[in-house]
């Protein structure tokens, strides 16, 4: 079904969106640092681009070089944050209407890309979701950070592969057609560097187009990862399993090379659903006693050469039975949907490599060269300016990690937080879905398990469901999981996750998850959008579907309105009321031109007048400084900076990663607030 252009909905979208907006920007200016800006790292952002907009480069605090941001949505900051040498608070109105600008084009290129897959009024409904969902809001909108752009770009990338996927078959692929996708996935990458895993991926899906392997090599990397990880946690457990995180990765290094060549030369990337089962049973066996063997020789060989702490002939077993269950799974629920491939039946897999390497190499190297080409420029950049390769703000919360206790996070703690599936809000990368699944399954309460097993169980009834309704109607289901890049983005989702846990990452946010979020919302559209086809389209139909957007709308709309016009009201505050409490307290104690350190201090840096704020994590700081905590000499490090004042939670400061290395310098001055100590800074 052809989608009837429906203008009035965006433009219905756009001008309710905008209007709400526009009546919070407009607002008491004390709102937006106390109601609606109120995250500490936005402001790492707004002051860096404010420094930038005034020819002091790339710092936070005038001294120290630092890279510690996202460079898209610095690059967007830096003209806002110019209009600061104007007013403070007028580059935040401006920000409120560029991220809610951002929301209501997301929701767009959601409602056109799933409004074209299905029907409109599905299509309807996940922007409405998207743009009046408060929760949505909180976590992408009202932080003022990367996450808004991110989400625009990861829908205008799945959009524009919608579209490649509609037209290579009867085009073909033009270069313009690849450097155009190669820009867009080298500028997603930029809106948050970790989306760099869907422009890897998203490259495979277009390279082998009309291949099975777009379908099988994104979900075998998965399954091969997935697996060694799976069969270390589960040996070694928490914190145990950091212990081996070095081993780990190298296994999954020869793991992805022995298994990958050994199923492509097996055959096992061929179409499985124009083989007989028996056939592509008995590659799977010749494939997993061929790469476990190799893998499990290789990976002993390494232990002793490397002098691996362990080598467990367990983990060998259990990875080598888990990746054959996994990679068996993704033929046969291939075989289960069915697609028809342009593949032919009796190619081999040489004489595929034959016909297409050419192709392969010459289409992969205009994509994959224009990101590693701006990826590298990037790095050099960095290099060059800052002394280090990547964000300094990264490799500070890895080194967090290290520690078995730090004031700012906790590794994981088990198999479910590892893989990012934990109804721990702290640390669950699938919000809001793993909230609900925790909701039902404290409903099981009456079966004697734990609530682990509960957790998991509702996960596994769920997914059958899910795939039970997709069986209702095959093609359609393929045919949309196709066209919406599910596979691309949730491969990247996942990878995402394992980055960060795989060694250990402290401190991660909410924020981070934005893909996992629009997952989440294709999932759910895909869900509807099958059930949706069940029914045979009618006058009845369309009216009882655009009826439920209609109060869906409604509601959620309300709901948004109320909850922005009770955030940012007019005439609650005094004209000349701080925009942060701490502020006048630590003028009147401090001098003009004073240099003062915060564990944090965004928020402060950026409202704070005639003073200079010194931030103390390292997060917005200089590598060096990094290299000053990691050999626990920032003590002199600030204090040959000329560092006055520090204002910090004492328990901070005495827990690790800092464990009482400035306390030499410190001496109290009497001046406290909300349980931080205004403190001298000298020998």
């Amino acid at each position: 079904m052809v989608m009837k252009r429906l203008p009035w909905l965006e433009a219905i979208l756009i001008v309710v969106v905008m209007s709400i907006s526009l009546y919070a920007a407009f607002s008491d200016a004390q709102n937006f640092p106390q109601r609606w800006f109120t995250r500490d790292d936005a402001y790492y952002y707004f002051k860096v681009a404010q420094n930038i907009s005034e020819g002091h480069g790339s710092t936070f605090d005038g001294i120290n070089p630092t890279n510690g941001y996202h460079p898209l949505w610095m690059l967007i900051c830096i003209p806002i944050f110019a209009l600061a040498r104007i007013d403070l608070i007028l580059p935040l109105r401006v920000l409120l209407l560029v991220m809610s600008g951002l929301s209501v084009a997301t929701g767009i290129l959601l409602y056109r890309l799933i409004g074209k897959i299905f029907t409109p009024f599905v299509g309807a409904l996940a922007a409405l979701y998207w743009v009046f969902d408060i929760r949505v809001q909180n976590t992408i909108y009202r932080q003022g950070l990367e996450s808004g752009i991110a989400a625009f770009f990861i829908a205008l990338f799945l959009y524009k592969l919608y579209e490649f996927e509609k037209t290579w078959r009867k085009n073909g692929v033009p270069r313009k057609e690849l450097i155009t996708l190669g820009l867009l996935a080298a500028l997603t990458m930029f809106s948050r560097l970790d989306l760099v895993f869907l422009a890897v991926l998203a490259g495979l899906w277009i390279l082998f187009r009309g291949h099975a392997l777009r379908y099988y090599l994104p979900l075998d990397i998965l399954s091969i990862i997935f697996s060694v990880l799976l069969a270390f946690t589960t040996k070694f457990g928490f914190p145990d399993y950091f212990e081996h995180a070095n081993t780990a990765a190298a296994m999954i290094v020869v793991a992805l090379i022995v298994r990958l060549l050994a199923a492509y030369l097996l055959g096992l990337f061929q179409n499985q659903t124009i083989q007989k089962p028996r056939t592509t049973l008995t590659k799977l066996a010749v494939f997993a006693l061929l790469s476990s063997v190799l893998v499990s020789a290789l990976m002993l060989v390494l232990a002793r050469v490397l002098n691996f702490n362990a080598m467990p002939r367990s983990i060998l077993a259990v990875d080598a039975v888990v990746s054959l269950l996994l990679i068996g799974a993704t033929r046969f629920l291939h075989r289960d949907l069915h697609t028809v491939s342009d593949q032919p039946a009796d190619e081999s897999p040489l004489n595929t490599l034959k016909n297409h390497w050419k192709q392969w190499l010459t289409e992969g190297s205009i994509y994959y060269g224009i990101i590693a080409g701006s990826l590298g420029v990037y790095m050099m950049w960095n290099r060059i300016a800052i002394g280090t390769f990547s964000p300094v703000s990264g490799q500070i919360k890895r080194w967090w990690g290290t520690f078995l206790v730090n004031f700012y996070g906790k590794y994981p703690q088990d198999t479910l937080t590892f893989f990012g599936i934990t109804p721990d809000k702290g640390n669950a990368a699938w919000m809001p879905i793993a909230g609900i699944f925790e909701k039902w399954s404290a409903k099981l309460a009456f079966l004697n398990l734990s609530g682990t097993l509960r957790y998991v169980l509702i996960m596994l009834l769920s997914a059958l469901v899910f795939y039970l309704v997709l069986r209702t109607n095959k093609q359609k289901a393929l045919t949309a999981i196709v066209q919406t890049g599910t596979i691309p983005l949730l491969g990247a989702c996942l990878l995402q996750i394992i980055y960060y846990n795989y060694t250990g990452y402290s401190a991660e946010k909410e924020w981070y998850w934005v893909g996992e979020l629009l997952a989440i919302v294709i999932a759910l559209s895909l869900f509807v959008g099958i059930l949706s086809h069940m029914i045979p389209a009618s006058l009845v139909k369309s009216v009882i579907g655009w009826g439920l957007v209609a109060v869906v709308g409604f509601s959620l709309s309300i709901n948004f309105w109320d909850k922005t016009r009770l955030a940012m009201p007019y005439d609650r505050w005094e004209p000349n009321a701080p925009y942060d409490d701490r502020i006048p307290l630590i003028e009147t104690n401090t001098e003009p031109g004073s240099i003062i350190g915060l564990t944090g201090g965004g928020t402060t840096a950026y409202f704070i007048h005639d003073r200079i704020i010194v931030n103390m994590d390292g997060l917005i700081n200089s590598k060096p400084y990094f290299e000053s905590l990691q050999n626990r000499t920032a003590g002199e490090y600030l204090y040959n900076m000329g560092l006055d004042y520090v204002f910090a939670n004492r328990y901070i400061l005495s827990s690790q990663p800092y464990k009482g290395m400035f306390d030499a310098y410190l001496t109290d001055t009497g001046v406290k607030y909300d349980g931080s100590d205004l403190m001298k800074y000298g020998k």
